[in-house]
């Protein structure tokens, strides 16, 4: 497992216990904010499922859709994972976004990664895909992993989209 790249985990140590709020929610795609406990929102996660059948993610997928913590459920399943960070883009972000962080700030960086599952026998298994929407207080020390949209996958672009996030080519 590689917990130290969960985002989850890092929000803790800063902030204490996390939460997660719904905003949206299907099979497919759940949009959350993930609060520390004076109920502030410390990231904005935007969250593509795929192979969500397979029999090694089956149990753990529907434990997080029932409103758990997706990095949280997965350290805690001892499913072997792996997360990697495609990069970071520069967002204006959408007044119900800034209305939850402790900003007036109108812009901030989405940390792009994906998750594969291990299946053993089969390989790497593509769990999701996810967008992180960091507060700007958080989103310093992401400047040399800035990517432009074109090199955004055209799987993830829907969900900058879903969440009203404008990406933008500017240094913050």
């Amino acid at each position: 497992m590689n917990s130290k790249k969960l985002h989850t985990t890092s929000l803790e140590n800063l902030y204490g216990p996390i939460s997660c709020d719904i905003i949206r929610q299907d099979n497919e795609i759940r949009i959350v904010h993930l609060r520390d406990k004076k109920n502030v929102s410390r990231t904005v996660g935007v969250v593509r499922f795929y192979n969500t059948d397979h029999k090694t993610i089956k149990t753990v997928h529907k434990t997080i859709l029932s409103g758990e913590l997706l990095g949280k459920t997965l350290k805690q399943s001892r499913i072997h994972y792996n997360k990697e960070t495609i990069g970071a883009v520069t967002v204006r972000l959408p007044d119900w976004i800034i209305d939850n962080f402790p900003t007036k700030e109108e812009h901030s960086v989405a940390v792009i990664s994906f998750i594969n599952i291990d299946t053993s026998f089969n390989g790497p298994l593509l769990y999701t895909r996810i967008i992180e929407v960091l507060p700007p207080d958080l989103s310093t020390g992401y400047e040399h992993d800035i990517i432009q949209k074109q090199d955004i996958d055209n799987d993830i672009l829907p969900l900058f989209e879903l969440a009203d996030l404008t990406i933008e080519n500017i240094i913050v």
